[in-house]
Parts: C-alpha cells; sequence; structure tokens
C-alpha cells in the first residue's frame, strides 16, 4: 500500500468522524485479553470477574475522552504521545517516558500473539510455536505494511463480526439449554460463582479499575485516534466507546457459564476447548473463529502500528531530523519486520496465562496513571520527579511482590506513586507560595 508521507502512513489522509473514531476504538480495546482474559476472571473470581473487565474498559475509556480533550486543546497538531510528551517533559523525562511506552507497548503486542498461538493450536491443534509464526507474519503484513488504511479497513468488519458473535452465540445457548437450566446447574457445580459477598471479586473490580485507566491514559494507538479526531468528536467518541466496550466482556464470560454448567474442568484452556466443541451449528463456530482472531489481530495491528510511529516519529526523527519521507516509511517497513520478530521470540519463550500478565504489567499501569494526569494538568513543563515519582511505584510494587499477593502489589504501587506525587505537589506549593512570597524575601 503506497503512502505519500509518513505522517499519512500513520493518521491516514483526513480526519475521521464519532462512527469511525468509535470503530477503531473499538477495535483497539476488544482484544485477545478481552475475548479470552474475562472468562478466565469469571472463574477466578465469580461474576465480579466479568463485571471487572466490563467496567474496567468502560470507565477508562470514558474518562481519558475529557483528558484527550485538554490535551488537543493544549497541543493540536501533534500524531502521537510522543509529540505532546516532548512538549510537556524535559529530556531526561521525555526519553524515561519513550523507555517506558515502549515496554508497555510490547506488552500488549506480547499478550495478542500469546493468544493467537494458543486459539490456533485449540482450533486447529497447530503446534504453538507454528501458530504463532503464521500470525506474527500475517499481523507485519497487514498492520506494519499496510498502515492506518488497513487497519482502518480492517476494523470495520472485524467489530461487525465481534458484536454478530457476541450477540448471536450466548442467545443460541441460552434458547437452546434455557436459562433455568443453565443457573441451576452453576448452583450444583459452581455455586462459588453466584456468591454476591465475595469481596477478592470486589477488590478484583476496584484493581482492575485502576489498571484500566493506566492501560488506556498510556496508550500510543489512542493517543494516536485521539489526534484523527476533530476536537469537538473527542469526548462523545470515547465516552460512546466506553459505553459499547462494557458489553463485549460480559458476553464472552457468559459464553464460559454455558460450558461449566454441566460439571468441572481442569484449566482455562481446557474450558475454550470445550466451548469450541459445544458450538455445534458451523455458521456460529466460523463466527466465533473470525471473531476470536479479528479481536486478537486488530489489537496486536494497532499496537505494532503506534509502535513504529513512536519510534520513527518520536525517536528517529530527532536523530535525523532531515530525513526523507520515503526514508522514514522505509524505516517502518523494517521496524514492522524487527518488532514482529521480537514479539514471536518473546511469546515462544514466555507463557504466562493472560491474567498473569495483566497483574504483573498491571504495576506499571498503575506506577503511571497519575503521572500522566499530573503531566496534562501541569501548566508549561512537567518536573521530571514526576515521572520519577512513577518509577519508585514500579519500584516499590515489584519488590513488594516478594511478600504479598498480586494484586496487594498494584495497589502498593500505586500508593508509593501517589504519596510520592503528594509530597512533591505540596513542596513545590509551599516554595511558591511561602518560601517564594515577596514577603518572605523583604
Amino acid at each position: 500500500m503506497t503512502y505519500l508521507s509518513f505522517r499519512e502512513y500513520v493518521m491516514g489522509a483526513a480526519k475521521i468522524g464519532i462512527g469511525l473514531g468509535v470503530v477503531s476504538i473499538l477495535a483497539r480495546w476488544v482484544t485477545g485479553n478481552t475475548i479470552f482474559g474475562s472468562p478466565e476472571a469469571l472463574v477466578k473470581y465469580g461474576i465480579f470477574g466479568g463485571i471487572g473487565f466490563a467496567l474496567m474498559g468502560a470507565f477508562a475509556l470514558s474518562a481519558f475522552g475529557f483528558l484527550g480533550r485538554r490535551v488537543r486543546r493544549e497541543f493540536s497538531e501533534g500524531m502521537t504521545i510522543g509529540d505532546y510528551m516532548r512538549g510537556k517533559l524535559h529530556p531526561f523525562g521525555y526519553w524515561l517516558m519513550i523507555i517506558i511506552l515502549l515496554i508497555t507497548t510490547v506488552e500488549g503486542m506480547f499478550v495478542q500473539g500469546m493468544a493467537g498461538g494458543v486459539l490456533l493450536n485449540i482450533l486447529f491443534g497447530l503446534p504453538i510455536p507454528l501458530g504463532l509464526l503464521c500470525f506474527f507474519i500475517f499481523c507485519v503484513l497487514f498492520a506494519g505494511i499496510g498502515g492506518i488504511r488497513s487497519i482502518h479497513r480492517f476494523a470495520i468488519v472485524q467489530i461487525v463480526i465481534t458484536f454478530a458473535a457476541a450477540i448471536l452465540i450466548p442467545v443460541y445457548f441460552f434458547v437452546g439449554k434455557g436459562v433455568e437450566h443453565v443457573y441451576n446447574g452453576l448452583r450444583l457445580y459452581h455455586p462459588y460463582l453466584l456468591v454476591l459477598n465475595n469481596y477478592e471479586g470486589l477488590f478484583f473490580i476496584i484493581t482492575g479499575l485502576l489498571i484500566g485507566f493506566g492501560q488506556v491514559f498510556v496508550d500510543q494507538a489512542s493517543w494516536q485516534r485521539l489526534y484523527m479526531m476533530e476536537e469537538k468528536k473527542v469526548v462523545p467518541t470515547f465516552l460512546l466507546s466506553g459505553l459499547i466496550f462494557a458489553t463485549v466482556p460480559l458476553s464472552f464470560s457468559s459464553l464460559i457459564i454455558i460450558v461449566i454448567f454441566t460439571g468441572g474442568f481442569d484449566d482455562i484452556y481446557s474450558l475454550l476447548f470445550d466451548l469450541v466443541r459445544k458450538i455445534d451449528t458451523m455458521f456460529l463456530l466460523i463466527l466465533f473463529v473470525l471473531c476470536s482472531f479479528g479481536a486478537i489481530m486488530s489489537a496486536f495491528g494497532a499496537g505494532l502500528h503506534s509502535m513504529i510511529s513512536l519510534m520513527v516519529n518520536n525517536v528517529y526523527q530527532l536523530f535525523r531530523p532531515y530525513a526523507t519521507e520515503r526514508q522514514k516509511i522505509r524505516l517502518s517497513y523494517t521496524l514492522a519486520i524487527a518488532i514482529g520478530a521480537l514479539s514471536f521470540c518473546l511469546t515462544l519463550y514466555f507463557q504466562p496465562t493472560l491474567l498473569d500478565l495483566l497483574f504483573f504489567f498491571g504495576i506499571i499501569y498503575a506506577s503511571l496513571f497519575l503521572p500522566v494526569i499530573v503531566i496534562v494538568l501541569t501548566k508549561g513543563k512537567a518536573h521530571n520527579f514526576i515521572l520519577i515519582s512513577a518509577v519508585i511505584g514500579l519500584a516499590a510494587g515489584y519488590g513488594s511482590r516478594v511478600f504479598v499477593d498480586n494484586m496487594k502489589a498494584i495497589w502498593i504501587a500505586s500508593s508509593s506513586t501517589a504519596l510520592t506525587l503528594l509530597a512533591y505537589l505540596c513542596v513545590t506549593w509551599l516554595w511558591k507560595h511561602y518560601f517564594r512570597s515577596p514577603e518572605r524575601t523583604e
């Protein structure tokens, strides 16, 4: 696909409206983690697991719309989150943010790659290494080489298929099996899923909100879509995206109920295998397969494309300011292949569960949530210490994992960042209003 400029490769040729904006955002956030992670959370935390996944995305996307409106008013001509941060941070803070953003993007692609490999193994019996290789090759061609036009065209088809699957498959099973029959089966075999005073499940919801805000607020693909829209359409687009997104985790969580109401299970992967076997209608099976692959590839593609955009526009261009458009686009294609190969190697070597990954990297997101807000709300350049507070939170969170569970470690990370930020803001306020006041000077 030929692009005349690097900006066109990143942003497209024209601004997008609310309709395409919502589709593009949903295609980014209806991911393999949404489809396979929410059922895993349901099994582990009961009904609050699926609810937690729904709320974390809905509230985070809605809130990002209001933050994004301020970003657009302050800096309207950017393409990436790096463009904005370059204007708001000093050099040390800027490069620290770039490093953190690259780490979080690799994590996002790692999650999608793992989900893709597992899905190919379940559906077609392909060895996971071969499935991963096929998955990454396709994603590099479709997103890394195809650019934003290819991503948007694929997003429209993917969202139609996703919501068709999210509506038709649960309705087919619940009507066929009977809602009362399913409910009685859950009460008999898995009554813990229906417990309402499940405090661990409630804690998961609160922790999920914290992770969700961090994920969305530092997501490079979401910032790119923010700059693709007209300013007045930013808030309604993200609000609508959040409301629609909330329905997806709930729908796919209900699919697992269809499997477990008849007895026990070994692990989450055996549940997915049983789900595929229980979809006895060819049309619905094809719909589920297309939906799952579409969500995974769309999310990976958005992450890959946004990472390429950041590296070329906010790293390479600083060292090669006179690079031609042709050179930047050629580098984009090279990076697509290199990042795809790196993601393949990481996914092949590490194989944790999706929920484990959510908690592990949740420490990063929980530590970044407040600093990003403070940076956006700060007038002029933000002090480097604002980002250093996130690093302090990261150190506290990962250090505490030796002594506490994953969710408590996330809160330790967030609390450490918040207390450090609060101390910094208090000292700054006292210095400005007391120690440097005219009366004090006299």
